[in-house]
């Protein structure tokens, strides 16, 4: 997803004391499991503002899509979202989409797009930093009305490994807990080679909380959802039980209904609100 803002100074995150912080709750992502569901694939869109509602009834009856990402908030976030309201969601709901609500708070450590907030290099601190994040993009969720929903951490690709990766797990272990602590599932969008590989090498260790879904950036203009091999392998058996989605196209423009709209486009076999 190409959704951060171009910021003129980093914004600053504000992240709580540990002092201050109540116990951690208790993990509640499952384990990996290794009884691979056959995929149900629908077909999703995001773009970077909200499109009208008038928009959305019409992509609706023509185009082949069901589901749409939104971007719900986040310091990174890229566009202004005028059309984004409870009303909007309500809406959209009753017009038949399922949504993927979006947060695009602080980048990797070490990412190398400029003008980001970026998660912190030290790793003692990255879980509350997750912590603060999770609570922020839960609180934006619910004054939209998702009471119960995933939400998908944007965390754009960067170079792996050392307290980089170190950081970005134990921030993954902050926003996973406090989610589903406060009822929502935990998701986190990233490209295939860096984050998705990163987390998949994070869940075979039981001190981590795995991800309850996990939204795979791989350009490969085909809509799969298993079968990631080469020098990116992500082994089937990991989010096996209808817990992936794929962006398998950058942006492009597609036209339905005589409507427009720069899109990437997604296979979806992971949850969405309401759920499929």
């Amino acid at each position: 997803m190409r959704r951060l803002a171009v910021l003129g100074a980093v914004i600053a995150v504000a992240i709580l004391a540990a002092a201050c912080l109540p116990p951690a709750p208790q993990p509640t992502a499952p384990a990996p499991t290794t009884t691979i569901k056959p995929a149900t694939l629908h077909k999703g869109f995001d773009a970077c503002a909200a499109p009208s509602t008038t928009t959305m009834s019409t992509w609706m009856a023509s185009s082949p899509y069901t589901s749409v990402g939104i971007y719900i908030g986040g310091a990174n976030r890229g566009c202004a979202q005028p059309n984004l309201t409870a009303s909007w969601v309500n809406t959209v709901w009753k017009q038949g989409w399922k949504m993927l609500p979006i947060w695009v708070g602080p980048q990797a450590p070490c990412t190398t797009l400029g003008n980001t907030t970026k998660i912190t290099s030290d790793p003692s601190q990255a879980y509350n930093q997750g912590w603060a994040q999770a609570n922020a993009a839960a609180d934006a969720a619910n004054a939209l009305g998702f009471l119960s929903a995933p939400i998908y951490y944007d965390l754009e690709a960067y170079p792996r490994g050392g307290t980089c990766t170190e950081s970005i797990i134990n921030f993954t272990n902050g926003w996973v807990r406090t989610l589903n602590y406060r009822g929502y599932s935990a998701g986190m969008y990233s490209s295939l080679c860096s984050g998705i590989l990163d987390q998949a090498a994070a869940a075979g260790n039981a001190a981590n909380s795995p991800l309850n879904a996990i939204w795979i950036a791989a350009w490969n203009n085909t809509p799969n959802i298993y079968g990631f091999t080469g020098s990116c392998a992500l082994a089937d058996s990991l989010w096996s039980n209808h817990q992936r989605v794929h962006q398998y196209m950058g942006g492009h423009n597609e036209a339905y209904g005589g409507v427009t709209i720069n899109i990437d486009t997604n296979a979806v076999d992971g949850p969405t609100a309401p759920s499929y």
